[in-house]
């Protein structure tokens, strides 16, 4: 599959520009499921032969991500596996002190003038995801801003593309960012374990959230309200509401 997806690469970069948005779009979905299937091989790739502590040791002493090229390794199945992750529209991340491959969506961003509307967004959304994960070690690594900037992103999707093919990823993308908003993560909480306390970076966020257009403001809105008459802890009350709230959406 490696060699079909280098092809179909090539073929896409050829003939892309001659095709309707439609037929274009079609391969590029086409290439995304190739891309995924390959991408349980790659892993197992990354787990094998010593290939972490080879990767942790080019990057030593300061950790740069940037330096993974294949230029900068010596050794040749390391080279090999970092020159297919690129090619193939892959890029190497790394949490918990592992590193992986995950597709790159801004690869296909070359790609979008000849998608289709629905696809272009996608794209959009997909590429912020690749380039940066919203949370890692169970935290968030982005702001509480930029996570429901995100959010918004993929409301608006969802409500003008509703008969996209990508409409179901994009729904369940949002529903891990709307638990990631209502709740924090694990060491992220929305409300601090000390003393219950709403965070403020969060607190500020919503503040500004809570006046925008769509479900997701209106159900904020609802649920800071809430938080506000609490003193902003999490009380008895506002887990309450925050359970039937979670249960309708």
């Amino acid at each position: 599959i490696r060699f079909i997806i280098k092809e179909y690469i090539s073929f896409v970069d050829e003939n892309i520009e001659f095709l309707s948005e439609e037929n274009a779009t079609k391969l590029i979905i086409k290439m995304e499921e190739l891309q995924k299937e390959y991408l349980v091989k790659l892993e197992d790739e990354y787990n094998s032969n010593n290939i972490q502590a080879k990767l942790l040791q080019i990057l030593e002493p300061e950790f740069d991500l940037t330096k993974l090229v294949p230029e900068n390794v010596e050794d040749e199945e390391v080279k090999r596996i970092l020159k297919d992750t690129y090619e193939l529209g892959y890029k190497v991340d790394t949490a918990e002190g592992m590193f992986f491959p995950v597709i790159d969506y801004s690869f296909c961003g070359k790609y979008s003038q000849y998608l289709t509307e629905d696809m272009k967004d996608y794209i959009g959304i997909m590429s912020a995801e690749s380039d940066k994960m919203p949370a890692k070690d169970a935290a968030l690594v982005i702001s509480w801003e930029e996570l429901l900037e995100r959010a918004f992103n993929m409301q608006s999707f969802l409500e003008k593309h509703k008969d996209s093919v990508k409409h179901e990823d994009v729904k369940s993308l949002y529903n891990k960012y709307v638990s990631f908003i209502v709740y924090g993560l694990n060491n992220t909480p929305l409300f601090k374990y000390e003393d219950n306390v709403m965070n403020n970076n969060a607190k500020a966020a919503y503040k500004n959230a809570i006046d925008k257009d769509g479900n997701l403001s209106k159900m904020l809105k609802g649920y800071y309200e809430v938080i506000e008459k609490n003193g902003f802890k999490l009380t008895e009350e506002v887990k309450k509401y925050r359970e039937d709230m979670m249960k309708n959406f």
